[in-house]
């Protein structure tokens, strides 16, 4: 009798277990910090990026020359890469990976799905200056700073309907809902993968 009660918990903990990360997509790799790179390789490639749509309240990649590897094959790329693409007027850009080739993306209230799962991950959802909607505007009001505050809102609660990617599609998104745009990419349009700054200008 012990034996058979002890069974059901496992099987009911071992259920729990199972299902608990079914419900999200994580990323505990992609590192918020931006490295800083010394020795650069003739083959990649040096930008001096004038955007500040992937701000997280440092200026992030903002006036900062950047370095991009663009012999890495498209497959390579993962979940949190930052990439950098020509846009639809040819300019370029940079912004970060959310959803691979063949997977489902949707937003709801400013929360990202992969696949129907919640994406969690620091850039998982809506941000502005790096912070999400609950410490965004307290942090603004206490400051006293005046701003859009509606506006602001519609951007912290953006919902987009249901997107299938193709197999030679990714979709990126900025760091700085704001500031930034979110679209799919064509793998042809990708140049290659933002390793970092180059050092000794302006870090």
């Amino acid at each position: 009798m012990k034996y058979g009660v002890f069974l059901i918990i496992l099987l009911t903990l071992m259920g729990c277990s199972s299902n608990s990360p079914s419900g999200t997509v994580s990323d505990n790799d992609t590192d918020a910090n931006v490295s800083i790179i010394k020795e650069v390789e003739p083959d990649w490639i040096k930008h001096h990026y004038l955007s500040d749509n992937m701000d997280r309240g440092n200026h992030d990649y903002y006036d900062q020359v950047l370095v991009i590897d663009p012999s890495l094959e498209p497959s390579s790329y993962t979940r949190g890469d930052i990439v950098f693409f020509s846009n639809s007027t040819n300019d370029k850009m940079i912004s970060r990976v959310i959803a691979l080739p063949g997977e489902t993306v949707k937003i709801t209230d400013g929360q990202i799905f992969i696949n129907d799962k919640k994406l969690d991950a620091f850039y998982g959802k809506a941000h502005r200056l790096g912070f999400d909607k609950n410490s965004y505007f307290p942090a603004m009001d206490k400051a006293g700073v005046e701003y859009n505050k509606e506006g602001m809102m519609d951007t912290f609660n953006t919902t987009m309907k249901e997107l299938e990617l193709a197999k030679d599609e990714y979709f990126v998104i900025s760091d700085d809902w704001m500031r930034g745009t979110m679209q799919h990419l064509k793998q042809d349009n990708i140049i290659g993968k933002v390793l970092g700054y180059q050092y000794g200008y302006k870090n």
